[in-house]
């Protein structure tokens, strides 16, 4: 993408779509535009030019979602707050999360869209390479204090990394990451907030597990490892009654590379096409 004189190269505006810059702080401490285009060796302008570029990609695309009727009714539903008299909607999660054009960032601009009168808080608490791990310890000494009304909850892509030789080591249990996604789930339901679950999203096995960095790093996904996130996810969400999301049915297990990036670790524009839609429907299910 060229912005101003010099065009960003791929991994410069990878690192800027899943917010690396936020990585290093881990107690949420925002980071001005200029520290963040000091860590990508680009100019602010380079960087505010390009995180401009995809806000206006996801105020297109909520402007064409706010056309449907039943989609507008769930986005207004979000404007009600059980907590406080602003409504405070967080989403949850790890890179796919973060994504400059994921589903988060369109439910922000949806936000923004509808009874803009209506004041109200958004938190896109997706961070690049977080486990539920991190997110066990962020829900309890960040998130809670902020009281949400709606909590989008989704992790396990890195979770389910395998390390060293095939089969390799998982990064997170399968026993500790339900532990870990039912201590957070109870955290939020402590505080009052209507939670609604997602699985993790499946891989595009052949694409991801020959991608070189990821061979350099003896790092491997198997979508059995995802699926089996997804049955815990189920018994945690039936247990509570808290809605859950099944995006490894949505997408299947043999999933098309064409709702992914290149790396097929991450869905694309076209993939959070389909998720943002689960997650408005869901909403009018409750």
């Amino acid at each position: 993408m060229m912005t101003g004189s010099v065009p960003l190269s791929a991994d410069q505006t990878f690192q800027i779509d899943f917010n690396f810059q936020q990585v290093p702080s881990a107690l949420s401490i925002d980071i001005p535009p200029e520290a963040a285009a000091a860590m990508l060796h680009i100019s602010a302008d380079q960087f505010n030019a390009y995180v401009a570029s995809a806000a206006a990609d996801c105020a297109s695309i909520a402007e064409k979602l706010i056309n449907n009727a039943s989609y507008r009714a769930a986005v207004q539903r979000l404007k009600v707050a059980h907590n406080s008299a602003v409504s405070t909607v967080m989403t949850v999660g790890d890179s796919i999360t973060t994504y400059r054009y994921g589903y988060a960032e369109i439910l922000q601009a949806l936000l923004k869209l509808v009874e803009p009168e209506k004041s109200l808080q958004f938190y896109n608490h997706g961070r690049s390479g977080y486990t539920s791990t991190h997110g066990l310890e962020h829900t309890y000494t960040q998130y809670l204090a902020q009281r949400p009304d709606w909590v989008f909850l989704k992790y396990g892509a890195n979770d389910t990394k395998r390390f060293g030789k095939n089969p390799g080591k998982l990064l997170v249990s399968r026993d500790e990451y339900r532990a870990n996604l039912a201590a957070i789930i109870d955290g939020f339901l402590s505080v009052g907030a209507q939670v609604i679950v997602m699985t993790p999203t499946p891989v595009v096995e052949s694409i991801v597990n020959n991608t070189p960095d990821f061979q350099t790093w003896l790092m491997s996904w198997d979508n059995r490892d995802i699926q089996a996130c997804a049955d815990g996810l189920h018994d945690i969400t039936a247990a509570r009654g808290v809605p859950l999301i099944d995006l490894c049915a949505l997408f299947s297990l043999n999933p098309d590379p064409a709702l992914y990036l290149p790396d097929g670790l991450h869905p694309g524009p076209a993939g959070h096409a389909l998720i943002i839609e689960q997650v408005l429907n869901r909403i009018n299910m409750l």
